[in-house]
């Protein structure tokens, strides 16, 4: 299957007429799909998956730590991968990331236990690095003028494939079992390497001067206020958004369906009762709203500054949260909720374009691999950090808590990346050139 893509892909990108950038994105895109896709295959399913291990006591905290350590490997990991991007290239990081990637995802699909299941997650978040080192390639061989908005139709592919890659796995589940789907996600991301690899061309800019290790670039990063106000802003929303996660299919199921969702369920199913598929397309709005809407949202990012349009993403969106709390049936928190994702829609392409304009092209992989450790740190709090509030205070002080999150960081943001003294561009410049000074 991975040859055919490979000898069919460059057969077919030998007769086309688009620029190198374009073509770049276009096959990142898919790669991208294809990537995130293969992710959200087995994702939703794993609490069912450790169980079938054997796992009956304590599922829950077994399966929190099975998917919270991923995020926590990855954290690790990802300034590591980002240096070796800055040196060595960006398209050699995607193709060590999805050849790795899809050997532990076949491995996981002969687990025996628990713990070794555990191993293999945490290896897998180690070894990641395929949307963002796509990301950082994309960024560094754009040219200026098109880089948000790239970026922002590459975040469509990302969101694409959180949503059908459920629909796959779900699918490849009833009638094959786990271990098969978990196969299959091996394949399809070898699939996305064998893409990248014959299509994507790369202008390796290397770092010049003095090399850096990854504890020189994380205190770069940190002593810079304006980097580390969008690191933290990028966490903040991470971990806003994955708060929700552990309380929202509960909460969907404790809302009154009102006649017209009960009407569309039956017209698909012949029943009204197909709760978890209601949960899941409500899940999905967000993704869905994302692929809508964030290449409409770059056009005005172009024309306002992405700093601008990510604080106005992260304060409209945190309003479009607080309703949420007070919601009593399902249609309700689907009109909320897609709202919620137009808005979102605008903030993570508009942080990646941030990223691009405040740092040198020769440190921009080093800058997203920080910038992804910042997001997989929000990932591994907020979860937590909303369970312990649903568990004090009810969950619908969770909806409270993420649109106060979302709001503070939209007023930082205005204060830290709008201001006319913040120098775009030359952060992490190579010695010899003018570097950003402090905002």
């Amino acid at each position: 299957m991975v040859s055919v893509v490979f000898w069919g892909a460059k057969y077919l990108l030998r007769r086309t007429t688009v620029d190198e950038p374009q073509r770049n994105l276009y096959i990142l895109w898919l790669g991208c799909f294809i990537a995130s896709a293969s992710f959200s295959i087995v994702m939703p399913f794993l609490p069912q998956f450790v169980e079938s291990l054997g796992v009956h006591g304590n599922l829950y905290t077994w399966s929190g730590w099975i998917y919270a350590i991923t995020f926590v490997s990855s954290a690790i990991m990802q300034p590591i991968w980002g240096n070796l991007a800055d040196r060595l290239g960006r398209k050699p990081m995607i193709i060590r990331s999805g050849i790795s990637i899809g050997v532990v995802f076949f491995a996981m699909a002969y687990v025996k236990t628990p713990v070794q299941l555990f191993f293999l997650r945490m290896l897998n978040g180690a070894l990641t690095g395929f949307i963002p080192s796509s990301t950082a390639l994309l960024a560094t061989n754009t040219p200026e003028e098109r880089v948000g908005r790239y970026l922002a139709i590459l975040q469509t592919g990302n969101a694409a494939g959180t949503i059908f890659g459920p629909m796959i796995g779900g699918a490849l589940a009833d009638l094959f079992g786990m271990r098969v789907a978990m196969k299959v996600a091996a394949f399809i991301i070898w699939t996305a390497t064998a893409l990248v690899l014959v299509g994507v061309r790369e202008r390796v800019m290397g770092v010049q001067g003095e090399r850096t290790n990854a504890l020189q670039d994380l205190k770069l990063a940190v002593t810079n206020r304006p980097l580390l106000a969008l690191m933290i802003t990028a966490l903040l929303i991470n971990a806003s958004i994955q708060s929700l996660q552990p309380i929202l299919t509960e909460f969907i199921m404790s809302l009154r369906t009102d006649a017209v969702v009960s009407w569309a369920v039956r017209l698909i199913y012949g029943n009204a009762e197909a709760e978890a598929t209601v949960a899941g397309f409500i899940f999905a709005l967000p993704a869905i709203a994302t692929v809508l809407t964030a290449a409409r949202w770059a056009t005005l990012g172009e024309r306002i500054g992405y700093p601008k349009l990510l604080a106005l993403g992260l304060g409209v969106a945190g309003i479009f949260v607080l309703p949420q709390s007070l919601v009593t049936t399902t249609a309700a928190l689907i009109v909320l909720r897609f709202l919620f994702g137009v808005m979102t829609a605008a903030v993570q392409p508009s942080v990646n374009a941030t990223l691009s304009e405040l740092v040198h092209p020769s440190f921009r992989g080093r800058a997203f691999g920080i910038n992804t450790s910042a997001m997989n740190i929000g990932s591994v709090i907020g979860p937590l950090l909303g369970g312990y509030i649903a568990d004090g205070l009810g969950p619908r002080s969770v909806f409270i808590s993420t649109g106060l999150i979302l709001m503070a960081a939209s007023l930082w943001v205005s204060r830290e990346l709008t201001s006319k003294s913040v120098v775009m561009g030359q952060v992490g410049a190579p010695t010899g050139t003018e570097h950003a000074g402090q905002a």
